[in-house]
């Protein structure tokens, strides 16, 4: 597709697939895992196919925790999907949770009550979905996964028990292992593609452009590429009726301009998702511009408490992106979050274009980029799709170019250098204290392109 960013160049992308003589690099790696030349293009359309399924299923999770959680089915309380998948998989005979836990079989079980009749009080809402975006898009995908309609609560009935089965597994199994986090990440590598975003992922990519600021006070950025922006469909935690949004691809013009890496006159960045609703969802945001309901997924309360580094984080968030520029108020809700409206500007509007990338199995052919952020993404591949991720990530740089992530596996480090892009600075940052547990926080990791 060729646009026109505010510089007034034209730019044309393209997404390819990634073939062997690509990857030249990691081949002797490639090898070892099972992949050859000659098998190599199977192994990609397979791959590719594989993710698509994936971000159908991760749709149809985001369906589930919709159904469970939505006020908008007013008829039946609302359902908290951690205590759902407990109440279904605790209710089980011991055989039947074996199985079920195993190999998602669930012979005889029934779901709880309550999740059966939030079930069919969505069937009946999506009948008139009225002018609710989401549920537009969920009456959408209900019919298209379930073209008949007799099928449709005991389809949405399996796809509540394959999304529950993932929940109890990520929140009770995988935290009485030896290794926690080892096995909830390892549950990421199969499950369904989510577009799940939060308003604190901004804040780690915010710290990572700080660390290239004081690293390279000239330093320039003009061409930025964001893999994944996400989309809040429905999440699993911290749910909200309000408007599906994406956070991110604002969040890093505000954090580029305010840190002085950027300016709106020759700025373009590309936000690149394989899910299509994203796509969409971006594209639509040109025209009118949005107005963000930004709002911390976390609370302040039973023990949780901000960082005032966090704070001032939030309290500044936005800033650059209205007309004339000013930070809007911040003010805590009741329930402990904190919360801001920003009014995007229709100028910056003009700096952000989207395209559909499967990072994974293809690269976007046209200029180079000065800077990729990829957060929260990459935990969803194994060690061979991380590889060919990387590839292309790197192949997408100019040189000099930044690549910014959240992926603390070391197999990352050992890739990023085989494809002359090596780590270069990290730092861990801290978004709240917990009273009598570890801090909630994250890392950013930069590379720089030889």
């Amino acid at each position: 597709m060729r646009w026109q960013g505010p510089s007034g160049s034209a730019q044309e992308l393209r997404a390819r697939p990634v073939a062997w003589p690509d990857v030249t690099p990691l081949v002797s790696r490639l090898e070892a895992a099972g992949l050859t030349a000659a098998g190599f293009p199977d192994y990609v359309a397979r791959t590719h196919d594989e993710n698509v399924r994936r971000v159908r299923e991760g749709d149809l999770d985001h369906l589930v925790f919709y159904l469970l959680q939505s006020r908008a089915l007013a008829t039946v309380p609302p359902i908290e999907p951690a205590l759902s998948a407990k109440t279904l998989v605790e209710g089980m005979d011991a055989a039947t949770r074996k199985a079920f836990l195993d190999d998602g079989l669930a012979h005889g079980a029934r779901a709880p009550v309550d999740a059966t009749a939030r079930i069919a009080a969505l069937l009946r809402t999506l009948e008139k979905p009225g002018a609710d975006a989401r549920l537009i898009y969920f009456k959408a995908l209900v019919e298209t996964v379930f073209p008949g309609r007799s099928q449709r609560q005991e389809g949405l009935t399996r796809e509540y028990f394959r999304a529950m089965r993932f929940v109890y597994e990520k929140e009770f199994v995988a935290q009485r292992a030896a290794a926690p986090a080892s096995a909830v990440a390892e549950l990421y590598r199969t499950r369904g593609l989510s577009t799940d975003t939060a308003v604190e992922a901004g804040f780690v990519v915010n710290l990572g452009l700080e660390i290239l600021k004081s690293l390279k006070a000239d330093r320039q950025i003009r061409r930025v590429l964001i893999v994944g922006p996400g989309l809040d469909l429905a999440p699993r935690t911290a749910f909200r009726d309000t408007p599906p949004e994406s956070y991110q691809p604002w969040a890093v013009i505000d954090a580029l301009i305010e840190t002085g890496l950027a300016r709106v006159a020759d700025l373009e960045v590309t936000a690149a998702d394989i899910n299509p609703r994203v796509v969409d969802h971006l594209r639509r945001s040109r025209n009118p511009p949005p107005r963000l309901s930004l709002v911390t997924d976390i609370a302040e309360k039973n023990g949780v408490a901000f960082s005032q580094e966090y704070r001032e984080y939030f309290a500044d968030l936005g800033t650059h992106l209205s007309t004339p520029p000013g930070a809007a108020r911040a003010v805590e809700d009741e329930d402990g979050r904190l919360r801001k409206s920003v009014q995007v500007s229709g100028a910056l509007t003009r700096v952000l274009r989207a395209e559909s990338l499967d990072i994974v199995t293809e690269r976007l052919t046209g200029a180079g980029f000065d800077l990729v952020i990829a957060t929260n993404i990459l935990p969803y591949f194994d060690d061979r799709q991380l590889a060919l991720a990387a590839s292309n990530i790197s192949a997408m740089l100019v040189p000099g170019g930044v690549f910014l992530h959240n992926e603390a596996r070391p197999i990352l480090g050992d890739l990023t250098t085989a494809l002359d892009l090596p780590f270069e600075q990290s730092r861990r940052t801290v978004i709240a204290t917990v009273t009598g547990a570890a801090p909630l926080g994250d890392s950013v990791f930069l590379h720089v392109k030889r």
